[in-house]
């Protein structure tokens, strides 16, 4: 009991002396930083910047076809299962076909007697026929005689009679031909019609597949009244996978149809698959005021490993640059405090960027003549030509820009691009335009930035430099001003003063 007590003791010593040293230590530092002033930097170095997107979204088959009835009746057979190969045109159920088979019978004994009747009328039109050409010689004969004097008018008109009602008799049997004719088509067409719904009887698979549903079993009834009932899902190869993937709409603009995706499954945590993006769809997807967009990878999958409805955890490469100079995002998003002795550093393009980047002047940085006559090669002549076009085009712009609101000031941002396109293009020949372009492309895909840079002797300097790809950690550095190894300050602590 003594020894557990000692024990004790010592271990609140122990404990009372490390707080003691804990709290030395911290009087230390902040004594020792007391009226100095503490500058973190990072080191601009060389690398690779990944920038993706991270999502999720189910497994599904790149094709699914839901196979139905299209007639009622009794489920007769079943000849496919869950998991079952299948072929076009292939037979995976019937339907019990008595009924139809019955009514095929009945529409070709229908069929039959329509034709028997279309030979009954014929015979009907070659009597009427004989009977007219014998109404007709008798009619020739009694009419010269009539205009002899030798047959009485009673006898000719019944002769003209015989002549006339044979011809009508003729006609008659001539119209319930065609009436036989039209009944028989009538017939021929309900047979036509029995056959397909014989044929429907069999129920066929539309493309070559694997059956991943099965919703009837053998012995159960289908009604097709109102809709066709489903029977069966195929999926077209399960070789050739898509995930429907929700991205949302603040990442949605970085990605294009072609990026590269990475993905895993839970079946698989050791597994990494690979698929590109197929398709970014434009109706958007809003669930509690949230909006996201559908994005379709596929991928491939030789092995059948990814099953539909399996859900992937999704990386979609928006953006690569490798062996590229890049710095510590902190460092882009530094700025001295507005009263220290640095701000008064900041070049007047560093305060003023924002007003310039919201009037019509923003379009200058587009047509630097003094930047670009050295990068196109552009004779004397032509830099004063483009400069005066482009100074008269922004000074007809700019009392349009005033009072407009924002969103109307992007839509004359992009005119005014386009308009100092077209004075660059009416200037250069063909391969100087081509280099114009590509410059402007690679601008475009670039923001301005300033770094605070640190010398090897203390002194800190802004620098201004153009900025591009971003990750997580580092952003991509485009300047001839600083080189790999420069030290960017990330933070300043300022000095602590005591109560």
């Amino acid at each position: 009991m003594e020894h557990a007590s000692t024990r004790k003791t010592w271990l609140i010593v122990l404990l009372v002396a490390t707080i003691a040293v804990a709290g030395y230590w911290q009087i230390a530092i902040e004594e020792a930083v007391e009226g100095q002033v503490l500058i973190e930097t990072e080191a601009l170095e060389t690398g690779d910047i990944l920038r993706t997107v991270a999502t999720s979204g189910a497994v599904r088959p790149l094709i699914t076809v839901e196979v139905g009835s299209q007639l009622s009746g009794q489920v007769a057979e079943i000849y496919a299962d869950f998991n079952t190969p299948v072929r076009k045109d292939q037979v995976i159920a019937l339907i019990d076909s008595k009924t139809f088979d019955s009514r095929v019978l009945q529409n070709r004994a229908d069929l039959s007697v329509a034709n028997a009747n279309i030979i009954v009328q014929q015979a009907h039109i070659d009597r009427a026929k004989a009977n007219l050409r014998k109404a007709k010689l008798e009619f020739e004969r009694a009419e010269p005689l009539a205009k002899a004097g030798t047959l009485s008018e009673s006898e000719f008109d019944t002769a003209l009679a015989g002549f006339e009602s044979a011809r009508a008799d003729l006609t008659v049997a001539e119209a319930q031909l065609e009436n036989a004719r039209a009944n028989r088509e009538q017939r021929q067409a309900q047979l036509e019609s029995a056959e397909i719904d014989l044929e429907r009887t069999r129920i066929r698979s539309p493309i070559d597949g694997v059956v991943i549903e099965r919703s009837v079993d053998k012995g159960q009834t289908v009604a097709a009244s109102l809709s066709s009932p489903v029977l069966f899902k195929i999926a077209q190869d399960l070789t050739e996978i898509q995930i429907e993937a929700n991205v949302d709409e603040a990442d949605i603009g970085n990605i294009r149809k072609g990026n590269r995706g990475s993905f895993t499954v839970d079946a698989y945590p050791d597994s990494e698959f690979t698929g590109f993006v197929q398709q970014v769809r434009l109706a958007p997807n809003e669930q509690n005021n949230v909006v996201t967009y559908t994005v379709i990878i596929t991928a491939a999958n030789p092995q059948r490993q990814l099953l539909p409805g399996m859900t992937a955890i999704v990386e979609i490469v928006t953006g690569k640059s490798e062996d590229v100079l890049r710095v510590a995002n902190a460092a882009v998003r530094f700025k001295p405090a507005a009263d220290s002795e640095l701000a008064k550093q900041t070049p007047d393009a560093g305060e003023n960027r924002q007003g310039r980047s919201a009037g019509p002047g923003a379009g200058r940085r587009m047509g630097d003549i003094s930047r670009l006559k050295t990068q196109l090669g552009l004779d004397e002549d032509q830099a004063d030509r483009i400069e005066r076009d482009v100074r008269e085009m922004f000074s007809g712009m700019r009392a349009q820009f005033q009072g407009l609101e924002e969103g109307d000031r992007d839509t004359l941002r992009q005119q005014m691009r386009q308009r100092v396109s077209a004075v660059f293009e009416k200037h250069l020949d063909a391969q100087q335009f081509s280099q114009y372009q590509q410059i402007q492309q690679q601008t475009e895909q670039t923001r301005t930035g300033l770094l605070w840079i640190r010398s090897k002797d203390g002194a800190i300097k802004p620098v201004e430099v153009r900025l591009g790809l971003s990750d997580d950690r580092f952003t991509q550095v485009i300047s001839r001003e600083v080189v790999a190894g420069n030290e960017a300050v990330t933070r300043i602590r300022e000095p602590k003063t005591r109560p």
